[in-house]
């Protein structure tokens, strides 16, 4: 029998004896542009077919990179989920919808999300998979409206930021137990807050699509712990050579958190010493909020990327949060503005 054959039977066999696999959950979708079909989840590999804009095709499995295996009338493969949409004849119900893909458990799907989500944007990953119904009090947030799409769940305890994939998705929010939650359009609980007392599937125009941060807690709301105050400020102008305490606002060796290196290098460096450490980030404003939360290096920071306007948020040798600014490049020295907190 020759191997063609030989294969038929073998199909025809597995089917008649019920052993070949169910099809997959499929979701419909089309194309928003012409756009390959590969033979692999990645733009390395080969391409196999090109769909035509609004062609129809069917996602049967998706991966967290972004790239679903579609089936269709012609070669089946993967493509850029950047550049499906839904199926047509789905109709968003106003201007300030889109359609988001979502990559769940039980496939890839296509959802409405309305209120400042990003159209053609997915989340870079998704959220774990819905827990079974919790057991004691817990809040659980939603990216959708109506306790629906993905799904994270917290007990009682103040969360200062929440996973970045959830940053500014959350849309509604389902009580159990006893919770009750505060949610904050800012980090840190700060910002716009608003206690919910009972489980709410739309949260509304003030906070859905803008929670950063929240606090899950049973009884009374807690008091939010206040900012702390100012422990030293002013106005350090540090010559070549020297270092300054930001503890204390003195220029000195003792106790030194900053040093102006202007030799050994090409470039004049801010320099941080005796344990200190820096983190420039975007060079903007953040305050003890967001300093709070950086990421500091002990690596030097060169003066030619600190131009005059510049934040630098710092932790001191003694363990402080402190923001420095660069005010003025003299010609033999700096001067920095810094406020190092409580």
């Amino acid at each position: 029998m020759r191997f063609l054959d030989q294969l038929m039977a073998l199909v025809l066999g597995c089917a008649l004896l019920g052993l070949w696999a169910a099809p997959v959950h499929a979701a419909p979708a089309s194309a928003s542009t012409y756009l390959n079909v590969r033979s692999g989840p990645g733009p390395s590999f080969g391409v196999v077919d090109v769909l035509t804009p609004g062609e129809r095709v069917d996602m049967t499995e998706c991966q967290t990179n972004g790239w679903c295996y579609i089936t269709h009338d012609g070669p089946d493969g993967w493509v850029s989920s950047t550049y499906l949409t839904a199926a047509p004849g789905a109709v968003l119900p106003n201007d300030d919808c889109s359609f988001q893909l979502t990559i769940g458990p039980d496939g890839p799907r296509f959802s409405i999300v309305c209120g400042g989500a990003v159209p053609g944007t997915p989340f870079p990953f998704p959220f774990p998979a819905p827990a079974p119904t919790p057991v004691g009090s817990q809040a659980c947030f939603y990216d959708l409206p109506n306790f629906t799409g993905d799904v994270f769940c917290r007990g009682p305890g103040t969360y200062n930021t929440i996973p970045y994939w959830a940053n500014n998705r959350i849309t509604s929010v389902q009580l159990w137990g006893a919770a009750r939650v505060r949610l904050c359009a800012d980090i840190n609980l700060g910002g716009f807050c608003r206690v919910v007392t009972t489980s709410e599937g739309q949260l509304g125009g003030l906070l859905n699509n803008r929670v950063s941060s929240l606090q899950v807690f049973i009884g009374t709301s807690p008091v939010p712990r206040p900012l702390p105050t100012a422990f030293s400020s002013g106005q350090i102008v540090l010559p070549d050579t020297l270092r300054a305490d930001l503890d204390n606002g003195t220029v000195g060796a003792i106790g030194a958190d900053i040093w102006y290196r202007v030799f050994g290098s090409p470039t004049p460096r801010l320099v941080p010493i005796n344990g200190a450490r820096f983190a420039r980030g975007d060079g903007s404003d953040r305050g003890y909020a967001r300093c709070s939360i950086e990421t500091f290096t002990a690596n030097p920071l060169p003066i030619t990327a600190l131009p005059v306007g510049t934040y630098v948020c710092a932790r001191t040798n003694e363990g402080r949060i402190s923001q420095f600014r660069i005010r003025a490049i003299l010609v033999n020295g700096i001067q920095i503005e810094y406020t190092t907190f409580n």
